[in-house]
């Protein structure tokens, strides 16, 4: 399927780049990287059409809502480092109306803020419930492929969500949003925005998940009746992967979007299967050591300081590839490293672990950076291959053994897309596994729950420490 020009909008990078997954497209300077981009050219491809990338941070302006909601309080799960949670603060904003708190605004008027805010408040509710609603109504063409698209990515995560052992219901959420520039120029109006939310889920009541940095594109005309939506675009894990699925095949995108469905709901009763084993204690786990422990009490203060409730933080001593495919697997790394884990600039490139600059060295020294510090499956052979000095790592362990400081990767039919690093371990009242909260960037994420996400495979790699070498 050819996308339209404004999906290509944002699609003319200059240069040449390769794919580390989601978390990070990175300039290719040699022939091995070269190679390696060959190597995922169908990733590539599917990347080059990806319809959001051009939602980059703008500082023109800045004006929040927050919409609330409160259902019932359910009981609640145990975990095991109750300090780890933070709150959200209160904001000052001026309350102009109902549920819409507005903190300043000059180029949005209420006219344009008010089916943007119908969508957010669609949205959660029906995330809420975990109940699908039409959320086309609120398009110009309830018709259009971009409103059946919004439509099937929400129903999908909901779908998912609804699968999983926990109860993934909202009991509480708080939704801010940003918006970073607005464009009046045209004969619609385009409003880039960044979304934040605060949710509280019901097995969990008492635990703050937040995440931010989420862009949004509205596209608004304006009607007799009021401005309506007619595009709208969201830089996440479902909804991208859903365009760029339509984006790579001639297929019915109903059929795609079944397909997806399926295949993801087969993925997350087979790691059912695998956490029932853990709990039942049917799973062996390996037994190593390494020379020099983690410090995984430290590691995840650092994913704590490098992570906000609203804005996007990130530590500029090691680069940012948010613009590049995401930022996951540097935050990671940067993590594992404020752990004690050394960099390891020993062996060939696929065995190195390093960051001293934006450049890819190959060579045995302390300068440029190797590709497993940003790339997700990179990272997970160094983690798998590793011998001799640096990270010693189990990668193929129960996926559920995991512990706090540990790294989970998330993926979608094969491809990983994603790194996340765990804060802690949900129990439930018998003392059996239920769930993670990790941390992550790109999206940005707090203690938020691993069964959450919209992406269903999943794998984890223990990390041990790190050995001296020979």
């Amino acid at each position: 399927m050819e996308l339209n020009k404004r999906q290509k909008k944002s699609l003319n990078l200059q240069g040449l780049f390769t794919e580390n997954t989601h978390c990070g497209y990175i300039i290719v300077t040699n022939a091995e990287e070269v190679r390696n981009m060959k190597r995922r050219k169908k990733s590539i491809r599917r990347k080059r059409r990806r319809t959001l990338i051009g939602l980059m941070v703008m500082s023109f302006m800045v004006i929040g809502v927050v919409c609330v909601s409160v259902m019932g309080n359910p009981d609640t799960l145990t975990t095991s480092s109750e300090s780890v949670f933070g709150t959200a603060g209160e904001s000052d904003s001026a309350e102009t109306g109902g549920r819409i708190k507005i903190r300043d605004s000059e180029e949005l008027d209420d006219a344009m803020l008010e089916p943007i805010n119908d969508y957010f408040q669609t949205y959660f509710q029906a995330m809420a419930n975990l109940e699908s609603t039409d959320i086309t109504t609120l398009f110009a063409d309830p018709s259009s492929e971009n409103a059946w698209i919004n439509q099937s990515a929400m129903d999908y995560l909901i779908q998912l969500r609804q699968s999983q052992s926990n109860d993934l219901q909202m009991i509480d959420y708080q939704c801010g949003l940003t918006v970073t520039s607005v464009d009046t120029e045209s004969a619609e109006v385009e409003v880039l925005l960044l979304e934040d939310h605060i949710v509280n889920f019901a097995f969990i009541p008492d635990v703050d998940s937040s995440s931010s940095g989420i862009a949004h594109t509205f596209y608004l005309t304006e009607t007799a009746d009021g401005y309506v939506i007619t595009e709208h675009y969201k830089e996440e894990d479902s909804f991208l992967m859903l365009v760029e699925a339509i984006a790579d095949s001639d297929d019915d995108p109903q059929d795609i979007s079944d397909e997806l469905l399926s295949d993801a709901l087969s993925v997350i009763e087979e790691l059912s299967w695998e956490k029932d084993d853990f709990n039942s204690g049917d799973w062996e786990s390996w037994e190593a050591e390494a020379d020099n422990d983690y410090d995984a009490a430290a590691a995840v203060d650092y994913a704590m300081t490098w992570t906000d409730l609203i804005e996007v933080v990130r530590n500029d001593e090691y680069g940012i590839y948010d613009g590049y495919g995401g930022n996951c697997n540097n935050y990671i790394s940067q993590c594992l490293f404020a752990g004690g884990i050394p960099m390891d600039s020993e062996g060939d490139n696929n065995s190195q672990w390093k960051w001293y600059g934006e450049d890819v060295n190959q060579d045995e020294s302390e300068s440029g950076r190797s590709p497993a510090w940003t790339g997700v499956e990179e990272f997970y052979s160094y983690a798998s291959e590793n011998e001799g000095y640096g990270l010693a790592a189990i990668v193929d362990d129960n996926v559920f053994s995991g512990s706090i400081g540990d790294v989970l990767q998330y993926g979608h039919n094969g491809e990983w897309l994603h790194s996340v690093i765990i804060t802690d371990v949900i129990k439930d009242s018998d003392g059996n596994m239920a769930d993670y909260l990790i941390n992550s960037n790109t999206t940005d994420r707090i203690n938020y729950p691993a069964s959450a996400y919209g992406y269903s495979e999943l794998r984890l790699i223990k990390v041990l420490g790190w050995n001296d070498g020979e």
